[in-house]
Protein backbone atom coordinates (compact mmCIF):
# COMPACT_ATOMS: atom_id res chain seq x y z
CA UNK A 1 0.00 0.00 0.00
CA UNK A 2 1.50 3.37 -1.02
CA UNK A 3 1.56 6.39 1.32
CA UNK A 4 -1.41 8.14 -0.29
CA UNK A 5 -3.63 5.07 -0.12
CA UNK A 6 -2.59 4.44 3.49
CA UNK A 7 -3.29 8.07 4.36
CA UNK A 8 -6.76 8.00 2.81
CA UNK A 9 -7.53 4.75 4.59
CA UNK A 10 -6.43 6.36 7.86
CA UNK A 11 -8.70 9.36 7.25
CA UNK A 12 -11.63 6.97 7.16
CA UNK A 13 -10.55 5.51 10.50
CA UNK A 14 -10.25 9.05 11.88
CA UNK A 15 -13.79 9.77 10.69
CA UNK A 16 -15.00 6.94 12.94
CA UNK A 17 -13.20 8.34 15.96
CA UNK A 18 -10.10 6.16 16.00
CA UNK A 19 -6.92 7.71 17.34
CA UNK A 20 -4.74 7.45 14.24
CA UNK A 21 -3.54 11.06 13.88
CA UNK A 22 0.05 10.24 14.91
CA UNK A 23 0.16 7.50 12.30
CA UNK A 24 -1.10 9.81 9.54
CA UNK A 25 1.22 12.79 10.14
CA UNK A 26 4.39 11.16 8.72
CA UNK A 27 2.45 9.72 5.79
CA UNK A 28 1.12 13.20 4.92
CA UNK A 29 4.64 14.57 4.51
CA UNK A 30 5.12 12.33 1.46
CA UNK A 31 1.93 13.51 -0.28
CA UNK A 32 2.08 16.84 -2.13
CA UNK A 33 -1.51 17.93 -1.40
CA UNK A 34 -1.40 16.79 2.26
CA UNK A 35 2.06 18.01 3.32
CA UNK A 36 1.84 19.73 6.70
CA UNK A 37 -1.45 18.03 7.67
CA UNK A 38 -3.24 18.67 9.97
CA UNK A 39 -1.64 21.96 11.10
CA UNK A 40 -1.41 23.42 7.61
CA UNK A 41 -4.85 24.80 6.72
CA UNK A 42 -4.72 24.00 3.02
CA UNK A 43 -3.53 20.44 3.66
CA UNK A 44 -6.21 20.00 6.34
CA UNK A 45 -9.07 20.98 4.02
CA UNK A 46 -7.61 19.08 1.08
CA UNK A 47 -7.83 15.96 3.24
CA UNK A 48 -11.35 16.84 4.36
CA UNK A 49 -12.40 16.85 0.70
CA UNK A 50 -12.12 13.07 0.59
CA UNK A 51 -14.52 12.76 3.56
CA UNK A 52 -16.92 15.54 2.58
CA UNK A 53 -19.79 13.23 1.65
CA UNK A 54 -19.68 11.89 5.22
CA UNK A 55 -19.32 15.25 7.00
CA UNK A 56 -22.82 16.57 6.30
CA UNK A 57 -25.75 14.17 6.53
CA UNK A 58 -28.23 13.73 3.69
CA UNK A 59 -30.99 15.03 5.97
CA UNK A 60 -29.10 18.27 6.63
CA UNK A 61 -28.36 18.72 2.94
CA UNK A 62 -32.03 18.20 2.14
CA UNK A 63 -32.99 20.90 4.67
CA UNK A 64 -30.56 23.34 3.08
CA UNK A 65 -31.87 22.59 -0.40
CA UNK A 66 -35.39 23.33 0.81
CA UNK A 67 -34.40 26.91 1.68
CA UNK A 68 -32.54 27.82 -1.54
CA UNK A 69 -34.96 27.32 -4.48
CA UNK A 70 -35.60 31.07 -4.63
CA UNK A 71 -31.99 31.58 -5.69
CA UNK A 72 -32.47 29.12 -8.55
CA UNK A 73 -35.70 30.84 -9.56
CA UNK A 74 -33.86 34.13 -9.90
CA UNK A 75 -31.68 32.48 -12.60
CA UNK A 76 -28.68 34.64 -11.86
CA UNK A 77 -25.01 34.06 -11.21
CA UNK A 78 -24.26 32.62 -7.77
CA UNK A 79 -20.91 32.79 -5.99
CA UNK A 80 -20.37 29.97 -3.49
CA UNK A 81 -17.82 31.15 -0.91
CA UNK A 82 -15.77 28.37 0.64
CA UNK A 83 -17.78 25.98 -1.52
CA UNK A 84 -15.98 22.83 -0.41
CA UNK A 85 -16.72 19.69 -2.40
CA UNK A 86 -20.45 20.38 -2.74
CA UNK A 87 -22.42 23.43 -3.86
CA UNK A 88 -26.14 23.74 -3.19
CA UNK A 89 -26.80 26.00 -6.19
CA UNK A 90 -25.87 24.22 -9.39
CA UNK A 91 -23.92 26.29 -11.88
CA UNK A 92 -22.29 28.38 -9.15
CA UNK A 93 -18.86 29.92 -9.30
CA UNK A 94 -17.06 27.98 -6.57
CA UNK A 95 -14.41 29.83 -4.55
CA UNK A 96 -12.19 27.87 -2.19
CA UNK A 97 -8.51 27.64 -1.26
CA UNK A 98 -8.56 23.83 -1.30
CA UNK A 99 -7.72 22.49 -4.74
CA UNK A 100 -9.06 19.06 -3.77
CA UNK A 101 -12.40 20.49 -2.62
CA UNK A 102 -12.84 22.23 -5.96
CA UNK A 103 -11.74 19.12 -7.84
CA UNK A 104 -14.54 17.08 -6.25
CA UNK A 105 -17.24 19.76 -6.60
CA UNK A 106 -19.37 18.78 -9.60
CA UNK A 107 -22.01 21.48 -9.06
CA UNK A 108 -19.77 24.42 -9.91
CA UNK A 109 -19.70 25.80 -13.42
CA UNK A 110 -16.53 27.76 -12.70
CA UNK A 111 -13.90 27.04 -10.03
CA UNK A 112 -11.62 29.70 -8.55
CA UNK A 113 -8.82 29.01 -6.06
CA UNK A 114 -8.42 31.81 -3.53
CA UNK A 115 -8.24 32.80 0.12
CA UNK A 116 -11.32 34.18 1.87
CA UNK A 117 -9.07 36.09 4.27
CA UNK A 118 -8.16 38.38 1.34
CA UNK A 119 -10.21 40.71 -0.83
CA UNK A 120 -12.38 38.85 -3.35
CA UNK A 121 -10.94 38.80 -6.89
CA UNK A 122 -14.23 39.73 -8.57
CA UNK A 123 -15.57 43.03 -9.99
CA UNK A 124 -18.23 44.93 -8.05
CA UNK A 125 -21.86 43.93 -8.70
CA UNK A 126 -20.81 40.82 -10.65
CA UNK A 127 -23.07 38.25 -8.93
CA UNK A 128 -26.80 38.02 -8.33
CA UNK A 129 -26.39 35.96 -5.16
CA UNK A 130 -23.86 34.47 -2.77
CA UNK A 131 -23.97 31.35 -0.63
CA UNK A 132 -21.69 30.85 2.39
CA UNK A 133 -22.43 27.46 3.94
CA UNK A 134 -20.67 26.48 7.20
CA UNK A 135 -17.72 28.74 6.43
CA UNK A 136 -17.72 31.87 8.62
CA UNK A 137 -16.52 29.99 11.70
CA UNK A 138 -13.17 29.54 9.97
CA UNK A 139 -12.57 33.08 8.69
CA UNK A 140 -10.59 35.53 10.86
CA UNK A 141 -11.38 38.51 8.63
CA UNK A 142 -15.10 37.69 8.50
CA UNK A 143 -16.11 41.36 8.77
CA UNK A 144 -14.02 42.18 5.72
CA UNK A 145 -15.49 39.17 3.93
CA UNK A 146 -19.12 40.23 4.39
CA UNK A 147 -18.22 43.73 3.15
CA UNK A 148 -16.57 42.18 0.11
CA UNK A 149 -19.62 39.98 -0.40
CA UNK A 150 -21.85 43.04 -0.43
CA UNK A 151 -19.53 44.70 -2.95
CA UNK A 152 -19.70 41.87 -5.48
CA UNK A 153 -23.48 41.35 -5.21
CA UNK A 154 -25.73 43.32 -7.54
CA UNK A 155 -28.30 45.67 -5.96
CA UNK A 156 -31.35 43.62 -4.99
CA UNK A 157 -29.26 40.45 -4.72
CA UNK A 158 -29.10 38.02 -1.80
CA UNK A 159 -26.41 36.45 0.33
CA UNK A 160 -27.45 33.34 2.26
CA UNK A 161 -25.22 32.46 5.22
CA UNK A 162 -25.76 29.09 6.88
CA UNK A 163 -24.30 28.07 10.24
CA UNK A 164 -24.88 25.21 12.64
CA UNK A 165 -26.74 26.22 15.80
CA UNK A 166 -24.88 23.40 17.55
CA UNK A 167 -21.46 24.76 16.67
CA UNK A 168 -18.56 23.18 14.82
CA UNK A 169 -17.87 19.45 15.11
CA UNK A 170 -14.96 18.28 17.27
CA UNK A 171 -12.45 17.51 14.50
CA UNK A 172 -13.09 20.72 12.54
CA UNK A 173 -13.06 22.75 15.76
CA UNK A 174 -9.26 22.87 15.66
CA UNK A 175 -9.63 25.28 12.70
CA UNK A 176 -12.43 27.37 14.22
CA UNK A 177 -11.56 31.04 14.80
CA UNK A 178 -15.09 32.40 15.44
CA UNK A 179 -17.99 31.04 17.45
CA UNK A 180 -21.25 32.73 16.57
CA UNK A 181 -23.28 30.36 18.77
CA UNK A 182 -21.63 30.81 22.15
CA UNK A 183 -24.28 33.11 23.63
CA UNK A 184 -26.87 35.75 22.70
CA UNK A 185 -24.15 38.38 22.19
CA UNK A 186 -22.14 36.33 19.70
CA UNK A 187 -25.29 35.36 17.79
CA UNK A 188 -26.27 39.01 17.47
CA UNK A 189 -22.73 40.06 16.54
CA UNK A 190 -23.03 38.70 13.00
CA UNK A 191 -26.48 40.19 12.49
CA UNK A 192 -25.41 43.59 13.78
CA UNK A 193 -22.42 43.67 11.45
CA UNK A 194 -24.56 42.69 8.47
CA UNK A 195 -27.07 45.43 9.29
CA UNK A 196 -24.32 48.02 9.81
CA UNK A 197 -23.25 47.59 6.19
CA UNK A 198 -26.90 47.95 5.10
CA UNK A 199 -27.93 44.37 4.48
CA UNK A 200 -31.59 43.68 5.16
CA UNK A 201 -31.37 40.52 7.32
CA UNK A 202 -33.93 37.85 8.10
CA UNK A 203 -33.02 34.82 10.25
CA UNK A 204 -34.59 31.39 10.27
CA UNK A 205 -33.68 28.45 12.50
CA UNK A 206 -34.58 25.00 11.25
CA UNK A 207 -33.53 21.73 12.87
CA UNK A 208 -30.43 23.33 14.45
CA UNK A 209 -29.44 25.15 11.26
CA UNK A 210 -29.28 28.94 11.21
CA UNK A 211 -30.16 30.64 7.92
CA UNK A 212 -29.28 34.31 7.45
CA UNK A 213 -31.07 35.74 4.41
CA UNK A 214 -29.27 38.99 3.59
CA UNK A 215 -30.60 41.29 0.88
CA UNK A 216 -28.56 44.09 -0.64
CA UNK A 217 -31.06 46.86 -1.11
CA UNK A 218 -31.42 48.49 -4.51
CA UNK A 219 -30.07 52.02 -4.52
Amino acid sequence: MDDETAFLSGLLELQYGRDVENKLVPLAQNISWAEGWPKNNTAFWNAEAFMWERKISKDKRALIHEELPFLLERKGKNLDLGCGAYSYVKGSTGFDFSEKMLQFNDNCQKKVIGNLENYLPFPSSSFDSITAVFILNYIKNWQQLIKEAKRVIKPGGFMVIILSALGVKDWQRQKEVNNFNQDKYTRNMLVNNLMEIDFNVKIKEKDYLLFYFCKKESK
